[in-house]
């Protein structure tokens, strides 16, 4: 370190040593200190450490790896997240959108978080989630938004609450029009170990649930 932490002055002096470390004092602020070296973990170890998470590498294990807490390793995946927050923009014409809805567990397993999910069929992109309990009042925040989009038909499954929300001339609602995004399912319950269905994980709060659907609609 050849600059002061506080002023980034480059005026730097000898201040004797305490517990064995040379001290440094700035002639611009008059701040002195004792480390040389940049705090915090290097950028690439960070960005290694969200890989691992979205590879499904649970965060006990990931801080392990790192040899830091588990609680950095939360820090750095959610700062990464927030940092990447995107609803994604759709690549082509929307004709039709595939609607459903898959369970989690937040904060105990008697306590069940719903993740509604629209995915484009032609496609297969992940346009938009909403994260909340399995009623209209939240399908129908995810709903409002996908209206911005040229949508000509919604392909749900029986569910009461797509008929409430959705017009009937625009819905179809059948098991075997909802192939696509059951697989979307099975592929975001592999990669991340909170949504597989017998997991030992539990979020402790929505808005990290929210941060992972991020990531995984971006890579």
């Amino acid at each position: 370190m050849h600059e002061c932490p506080r002023c980034q002055s480059s005026r730097l002096i000898k201040n004797g040593s305490a517990t064995g470390k040379p001290k440094k004092l700035c002639k611009a602020c008059g701040y002195q200190f004792t480390r040389m070296t940049p705090r915090g973990k290097p950028l690439v170890t960070k960005v290694n450490a969200v890989l691992w998470y979205l590879s499904g590498i649970s965060m006990n294990r990931i801080a392990f790896l790192a040899r830091v807490s588990v609680q950095s390793v939360l820090n750095w995946i959610r700062a990464f997240a927030k940092d990447h927050y995107e609803k994604p923009e759709p690549t082509g014409k929307i004709i039709a959108l595939e609607l459903d809805e898959m369970w989690h567990y937040v904060q105990k397993k008697r306590k069940k978080l719903w993740i509604w999910k629209a995915l484009d069929r032609d496609a297969g992109q992940l346009l938009d989630w909403e994260c909340g309990r399995r009623d209209k009042v939240t399908l129908k925040k995810m709903v409002d938004r996908l209206a911005q989009f040229n949508v000509k038909l919604y392909c749900t499954d029986n569910w009461a609450s797509y008929a409430s929300v959705i017009r009937k001339n625009t819905l179809v609602q059948s098991k075997a029009t909802t192939h696509d995004i059951e697989r979307n399912h099975c592929r975001q319950r592999h990669w991340f170990g909170r949504f597989k269905r017998r997991t030992i994980i539990v979020s402790k709060s929505k808005e990290m649930v929210d941060l992972t659907m991020a990531l995984f609609a971006k890579f």
